[in-house]
């Protein structure tokens, strides 16, 4: 079955670029020159593309066949099904409570002198780190590159790094489905917080 979508990314140089398919639920697809069916102009970013999607020899979504669209032959994009317009901005908004309670009261905590500064300030540091390495890692997978390990994406996460992981996830388009990925992810946030928690109570045996 073809599919359709327009061109988001392109590297004249080096010839290739990468295709956002209409179904935007779906991860962008790598393209090379050579893959058009026939020959014809250069691509410009922003081309209606038709094409067959493979996996090629590095595990990537590859675009094979590819032809030019007019205006009249693009079909309109795929809505998403009514239970995940019920349902999905429900989990993200609930997430966004979490994350953004989780940051206030880390601030609390540091300012009340619970937590020290240094904590604080390393856990800032780590969510900078996480979403570089999310960033990473969707870069690698496009391009067939060495993957981040899941494991160091979990550690990261753990320490502190779980609101940068879910944002990551939901702005890159990136480990959103795949299992048991996201379960261990939401483990890691119940383990963060639990270690919170006993570096603030009088069981912390380094506690002020």
């Amino acid at each position: 079955m073809r599919d359709q979508g327009r061109l988001v990314e392109w590297f004249d140089d080096k010839g290739y670029g990468f295709i956002q398919p209409s179904d935007s639920a779906k991860d962008r697809v790598f393209l090379h020159i050579k893959d058009f069916a026939r020959p014809g102009p250069r691509p410009i970013v922003g081309c209606a593309l038709e094409y067959l999607v493979i996996l090629d020899e590095r595990g990537r979504c590859r675009a094979q066949q590819v032809s030019y669209l007019k205006a009249s032959q693009i079909q309109a994009a795929k809505k998403p099904a009514k239970d995940n317009i019920v349902k999905l901005p429900k989990k993200a908004s609930a997430m966004q409570m979490l994350c953004i309670a989780y940051i206030l009261a880390l601030a609390a905590l540091g300012l009340a002198g619970l937590l020290p500064g240094m904590a604080v300030l390393g856990i800032s540091l780590i969510n900078t780190v996480t979403y570089w390495l999310y960033a990473q890692d969707k870069e690698a997978a496009q391009l067939g590159n060495r993957r981040v390990p899941e494991n160091t994406l979990h550690i990261v996460s753990f320490l502190g790094g779980w609101p940068a992981a879910w944002l990551a996830q939901q702005r890159l388009r990136h480990k959103t489905q795949k299992q048991p990925f996201r379960q261990i992810y939401f483990c890691t946030i119940a383990f963060n917080i639990l270690l919170i928690s006993w570096l603030i109570s009088p069981l912390n045996p380094f506690g002020g």
